[in-house]
């Protein structure tokens, strides 16, 4: 008796774990799709703000589709010499920023995975704490600074701050990787008659590419959304950056909305896609020597 009702037993259990795990599966993913529709409500509504007349932005309640549809916030970005001159600074920066971190960030990063000298942990612990210091502290420090060497309101100016806090990043970023690297692939180049230099460029190079692209977005991200030392460093037009440029549409008496959503679809428009191509490799790149120290 006890044998022939184990099987219906059994059977039972794995019903009712199979129910359970469906029933934890939905669960879990009603509460993805619930963090899918807070993430993108907001996107929604700005790029429903950038194609609406302003006076429709201030209606109540709000329409969640547009009254009438127009271009005019877009037209009026396009046509304007200062907002054109300004995403070729913000993008001549964030690129400059990015080269400059990635190609000094590498030399240094490969100095403390392969050698040892005096001194060695005592720089990688003066890396770590530039990346927990508050930099809100500094404001005031790079501006005298830079009012006496005469950088004050110049693209320079930015791209050295900027590169302050995003070197280190990528120093601690690469030389993660590359400690994942075997040195032996370098010394089997280097018996075949590679230089040290040529070895790291046949072998190094080419296989920390997931390290180099991650670095390279989130450098990118941040010079491309920094606000801050914009606002301190920079004063004219004609130096100023895509961030400055959304603040300075903040009126006291009219908002324009519409052009600064529209400025704002535009401005996401190369880092959305920068991520919707290299997403992968910029994982491979934060997770890849997570466990080395």
């Amino acid at each position: 008796m006890r044998t022939a009702t184990l099987p219906a037993t059994v059977s039972r259990y794995h019903l009712g774990q199979r129910n359970r795990e469906r029933m934890l599966n939905l669960l879990a993913y009603g509460l993805l799709m619930l963090a899918i529709v807070i993430v993108f409500f907001p996107l929604a509504w700005m790029a429903t703000v950038s194609v609406r007349p302003n006076i429709e932005v201030m209606k109540m309640p709000p329409d969640w589709i547009p009254a009438v549809f127009t271009l005019q916030a877009y037209a009026k970005i396009f046509s304007s010499p200062r907002y054109l001159v300004v995403f070729a600074n913000t993008m001549l920066v964030s690129l400059l920023v990015t080269v400059l971190s990635l190609v000094l960030g590498a030399m240094a990063a490969y100095a403390l995975a392969r050698f040892k000298f005096a001194g060695q942990r005592a720089v990688l612990m003066f890396l770590i704490t530039t990346q927990m210091f508050p930099l809100v502290l500094l404001c005031i420090p790079y501006f005298r600074i830079f009012i006496t060497l005469g950088l004050y309101d110049t693209r320079t100016s930015l791209v050295i701050v900027y590169l302050t806090f995003t070197l280190p990043f990528c120093i601690l970023m690469l030389r993660s990787y590359f400690l994942n690297i075997p040195r032996d692939i370098e010394e089997a180049a280097m018996v075949d008659g590679c230089s040290r230099l040529g070895a790291i460029f046949r072998t190094l190079i080419p296989m920390s590419y997931p390290a180099f692209i991650g670095a390279g977005l989130y450098t990118f991200l941040l010079a491309w959304n920094e606000f801050l030392f914009a606002v301190v460093l920079i004063e004219s037009w004609e130096n100023r950056v895509l961030t400055m440029a959304i603040y300075s549409l903040m009126a006291e008496f009219v908002t324009e909305w519409n052009m600064m959503m529209a400025f704002s679809v535009l401005a996401s428009l190369p880092l959305v896609i920068a991520f919707v191509f290299l997403q992968k490799f910029m994982v491979q790149g934060m997770t890849a020597g997570a466990l080395t120290s």
